[in-house]
C-alpha cells in the first residue's frame, strides 16, 4: 500500500496538457529528500474537472519519453515528469504559481527511482497532491490555496476575476 509523503517548502503549480488539444491538469512541482533528491508531481484536485488525469505516469508514458531518454519504460516515464517539472519552475508560463514554505500531502504515491540523476533527482514520486496543515490523520486542507492553485486551470483575466469573487464572498462573512 503507498504511503502518503508530508513536505513543506517551495512547490511551484502549473497547467500541464495532458491530452492534445485542450485537456488539462493542474499539477503541482516540489522537491523532497536529502538535497531534493525527489522531484514530487502531484495532480491538484479541482471539482468537475472530469478529465483529470489519475496517473501521471500513465501521462508520461503517452508523450512517448524512451525516444528521448531510452530504456527502460520505467526510467524514461520518470525522467519525463522530473523534467516537466524543473521545467515549469526554471520557465514558467502564464498563471504559474510560486509558492515558498507551503506545506503539502501527496497521496495515491507511486515512486520510482531513476536510472542516473537527472535535473538534480535520483527518484520521482507522483501522486495527487493537496496543501493543508499537519500530517496524518490530522492534516487539514487550507481551501483558500487549494482554490488559488486550482485557478492556473482559468485564462489569466479569469483567475483575476475568480479570485476577486473569492474576497468579495469573504468580506461579506
Amino acid at each position: 500500500m503507498a504511503q502518503d509523503i508530508f513536505g513543506t517548502g517551495r512547490v511551484t503549480v502549473f497547467s500541464l496538457i495532458h491530452t492534445w488539444p485542450d485537456l488539462r491538469a493542474a499539477v503541482a512541482y516540489a522537491t523532497t529528500g536529502h538535497f531534493g533528491d525527489t522531484a514530487v508531481l502531484g495532480v491538484i484536485p479541482v471539482p468537475n474537472n472530469v478529465h483529470e488525469p489519475g496517473d501521471l505516469f500513465a501521462i508520461a508514458g503517452k508523450h512517448e519519453p524512451t525516444k528521448l531518454y531510452g530504456q527502460p519504460h520505467n526510467h524514461a516515464t520518470a525522467a519525463w515528469l522530473a523534467c516537466t517539472g524543473f521545467s515549469s519552475r526554471l520557465t514558467p508560463k502564464p498563471n504559474t504559481i510560486d509558492l515558498d514554505n507551503v506545506s503539502w500531502r501527496l497521496d495515491m504515491v507511486t515512486k520510482r527511482t531513476m536510472d542516473k540523476n537527472l535535473y538534480g533527482h535520483e527518484h520521482v514520486a507522483a501522486g495527487r497532491l493537496t496543501f493543508g496543515e499537519g500530517s496524518g490523520d490530522g492534516f487539514v486542507v487550507d481551501e483558500a490555496l487549494m482554490t488559488r492553485a486550482q485557478d492556473v486551470l482559468l485564462s489569466p483575466a479569469a483567475a483575476t476575476t475568480a479570485r476577486q469573487l473569492a474576497n468579495v464572498s469573504s468580506s461579506q462573512e
